[in-house]
This record gives C-alpha cells, structure tokens and sequence, in this order.
C-alpha cells in the first residue's frame, strides 16, 4: 500500500475542518419559537404579569468557548420585587427538552411557578431560555455540551453582576441543568454563592437510556419544529412520551401534563453525550453550599446502581460525592418523579429550596446557617 506523505494529512485535516466549519455556519440559526401554547380556554399567565414584580427582557450575546468566532444571543426574563440592589439572585438553569417554561409553569402558577415563590421570598429571579430552545439562539446542537453551557452561564452571571448590585447568586438546575451548575461552579466558583440540583444524583437509570433511545424524534422531521430546524442534532421526545417517563401517578395535575406537552422543547446530540461525565467524582472539589432534591420515582437518574426508593441508599450514595465544604444537604420526596416542579407537592419542593438559599446563602441578609 502506498504510503500517504504528510501532505496528505495535512489537507485531509484542513478539508474537515472547513467542513465542520460550514456546518456551524449552516445551522447557525436565531431563535424558532412563538407564544406559550395552551388548549381550549385554559389560561396561562407568567411571573411578570404578578402585582408588585418589575421584569425585563435581557438578551445577552455569549460565545461556547473562549476564542470562539461566533456571538450567540441568550434570551432570559430578571424579575425581581422592591429595590434590585442587595437580592440574592436566584438563576435557573432548565433540562433537556425544557425551556424557561419549567421554572415560570405558566397554568396555576401559585401552585407551580418556582419564579413566582421565589419573588414571593424576595428573591430576583432571571430564568432564561438556554441556547438551542426558545427565544434564544440555536447553534449546531454538538456544539451544546455541559462545558460550553457552563460557559455560557459565566457570561450570563457576569454580564447580570455587571450591570446590578447583587448580594449573592445561587444557580438552580433541573436535570441537564443541574450538570450545567454543578459545572459552572466547579470552574467559576467565584460567581456563585450556592447551588441546587434537581431532578439530578450522580447515577443512570439505564431503563430510561432505553426509553430515551426509543422516545425521541429527529426535531427537523417530527414535532412542532418539523420544517423549523434544519440541523439533524437536535432531538424532541415523542408526543405523548413524558406522562411516563416524568411523572408519578397520583401526584400530577392532567392539564399540568398537557401544557408541558404542548410546549416541549428539543435537546441536542451535544447535550446528550457530555451529560454523564458529570454523573462521576467531579462534585468533590466543590467549594460551595450545595443542596440535592431528587424525586423517590425519578425515572431518569434512579435504578441500576442505586434505588431513590430506599432514602438512606440514596443520602448514603451522594455523601460520598461531595466534599465537607460542599455542607451537602440532600432530601428525597415521596410520590415524585423526575419534575419535582410540576407534581402536585411542587409549593413544598419550592419551600425547601427556598429555605435552603435562606440557610445557606442568605438574602438581603446573612446566611442563617453558614457553611462554615
């Protein structure tokens, strides 16, 4: 065989990334979204629709690494009560196939609204679409991993601290979002005074792998962005699918599943295979307050190696991923699976996480209960 000279390579290399090149400029697009959607005469009404709570729309351009080329813009709502200087700000990060719609649940949002409680305790809040869904941009989905998200959330919480006198920030992630905090705290622990994670623990359902690989559609085929996106990374569960894998019989409010459906959101390739890096030791260089809440039927990160039904295996698993300086606290809920927000018990779930950022980071005041 003819041995190819290093010329060869050379082109060979150079040709793909031109390649991989285009494809970031092909499927380099602006937001695909529209209004929340809803059925019949069921109401939806956001955080900044509350007496009382001021928002503003902020649109911040970020990058996915730092000698990137390209600007992407992040689409996200800050809301807060009173005066804005010396509030803790409370910044949510949401999971896969989840936009800002998870934390600001728009039907009963006294009941499901994590924004709307979290104003209620004095918070400021800033939930935010993250790139890739909503009114934010969508870049090439492998673009999207845990790390270039971390990132992102940097430049989020510098561009907000920048322009605004906060006393403390605290990030809370769902699913995926909890592997983007736990990231960004990791490696900009400098920006953060706490974190909490839902809907995550360091461990994979593999029963859910299985239904993942059966329960997601090509987002540019199938589903409401059909003929909207044009970039074959990005994914969409099937209509129908989430009641199953999401929610816990008994504890979920119909209508509750049906708004989420009709407005479900893609994950990308990208997402979907940085994400279990996150599920090893990394947690144990935190330097931070950290809190845990995890559903007892969480059907995404409990089973194989470790049961959440059993609480004490559970409490027991975690412990040994975060350092004394983490003051790790974890508390499992009965009757709830992977959306802790949108289960019946959603006002208590928000109570303990609220109460946690009153313990541990404080607001508008000093932690009552430090980690020292």
């Amino acid at each position: 065989m003819r041995k190819r000279s290093k010329k060869f390579y050379v082109l060979t290399g150079l040709l793909g990334l031109i390649v991989l090149l285009a494809l970031v400029v092909a499927f380099k697009t602006g937001p695909v979204t529209g209004p929340l959607q809803t059925r019949g005469d069921i109401a939806l009404t956001t955080a900044a629709d509350m007496p009382g709570v001021s928002c503003r729309d902020e649109t911040i351009p970020v990058k996915l690494t730092a000698d990137a080329w390209f600007t992407h813009d992040v689409v996200g709502t800050l809301c807060w009560t009173g005066e804005l200087d010396d509030r803790t700000l409370a910044v949510m990060v949401s999971g896969a196939g989840y936009g800002s719609i998870y934390w600001d649940f728009p039907y009963k949002p006294d009941t499901y609204s994590f924004v709307r409680a979290a104003l209620g305790r004095g918070l400021a809040t800033f939930n935010f679409d993250r790139l890739g869904m909503g009114r934010s941009d969508r870049p090439f989905g492998l673009s999207l991993g845990v790390d270039n998200q971390a990132y992102v959330l940097a430049q989020i919480i510098e561009t907000l601290n920048a322009d605004n006198a906060f006393g403390a920030v605290v990030t809370l992630g769902h699913s995926f979002g909890s592997t983007i905090s736990l990231a960004h705290a990791l490696s900009y622990p400098q920006h953060v005074d706490g974190i909490v994670l839902t809907g995550f623990v360091h461990n994979s359902n593999p029963g859910f792998n299985l239904a993942m690989r059966d329960g997601v559609d090509l987002a540019a085929l199938k589903g409401p962005f059909a003929g909207a996106i044009v970039d074959p990374t990005y994914l969409i569960s099937k209509a129908d699918s989430r009641v199953d894998l999401f929610y816990s019989p008994g504890n979920f409010d119909p209508t509750v599943v049906a708004i989420d459906e009709l407005n479900r959101e893609t994950t990308s390739i990208g997402e979907v295979i940085s994400m279990p890096v996150y599920f090893k030791e990394q947690s144990k260089a935190l330097t931070l307050p950290a809190f845990t809440l995890v559903g007892e039927d969480d059907f995404v990160v409990c089973g194989g190696a470790v049961e959440c039904t059993d609480h004490d295996a559970i409490v027991a698993w975690e412990a040994g991923f975060f350092p004394p300086a983490a003051c790790h606290e974890i508390v499992v809920l009965e009757d709830t699976n992977h959306n802790a927000n949108l289960h019946l018990n959603a006002p208590d779930n928000f109570a303990l996480m609220l109460d946690w950022i009153d313990r541990r980071v404080g607001n508008a005041a000093p932690p009552t209960q430090p980690c020292d």
